[in-house]
């Protein structure tokens, strides 16, 4: 009867031990852009890869920051129909607790396709750079990763791009985007 006690005490202790221990932070994330897929004439589809290159998770830290923007056949002011296929890298410094501000590039390859005002097709290669400040909301789902909600805003300009004559239309958008994501 002893030895049984003595076990169950002790495996009691193990597992307040094991509960009590602090969770090792989450330096890999991958997220998507909800919003933006569904806005007419953006139509952008962003997933991107994360990881924690700089300081640790819960911290003041800084995200590396991998993916991909496509916007594939999509209704556009300027053209009829617009192309992107982009490569994106970007970096996200943590200041406090979610807040950050982030930069980003996304280089590769546009076509419109018949420009609005001269009539033609265009087909080139392109840089955009963008800009966005925002807060990470965590919902932690157990001790091996957690999902997060990161809504943000700022701005995309056109660094390199040409699908023609814009009719006096800027290269510069406002931009907001709600990234859902997990964190492993």
């Amino acid at each position: 009867m002893k030895k049984l006690t003595f076990t169950f005490i002790a495996l009691c202790l193990a597992t307040q031990l094991a509960s009590a221990q602090q969770l090792p932070p989450n330096k890999w994330g991958v997220e998507a852009d909800l919003l933006v897929p569904f806005v007419p004439e953006a139509n952008i589809i962003t997933a991107r890869v994360t990881h924690t290159i700089v300081g640790r998770p819960g911290a003041a830290h800084g995200d590396l920051l991998l993916g991909v923007y496509l916007r594939p056949n999509v209704t556009h002011d300027i053209v009829d129909k617009i192309d992107e296929y982009l490569l994106t890298a970007g970096y996200r410094q943590y200041l406090i607790k979610g807040f950050h501000i982030e930069g980003q590039v996304d280089t590769g390859w546009a076509r419109g396709t018949r420009n609005k005002i001269d009539g033609k097709d265009y087909e080139n290669f392109t840089v955009l750079v963008e800009g966005h400040a925002g807060y990470k909301f965590n919902f932690r789902s157990n001790r091996s990763y957690n999902f997060y909600l990161l809504p943000q805003v700022g701005v995309i300009q056109g660094a390199v791009t040409d699908i023609g004559p814009r009719g006096g239309k800027s290269d510069t958008f406002l931009s907001a985007k709600v990234h859902i994501g997990v964190a492993f």
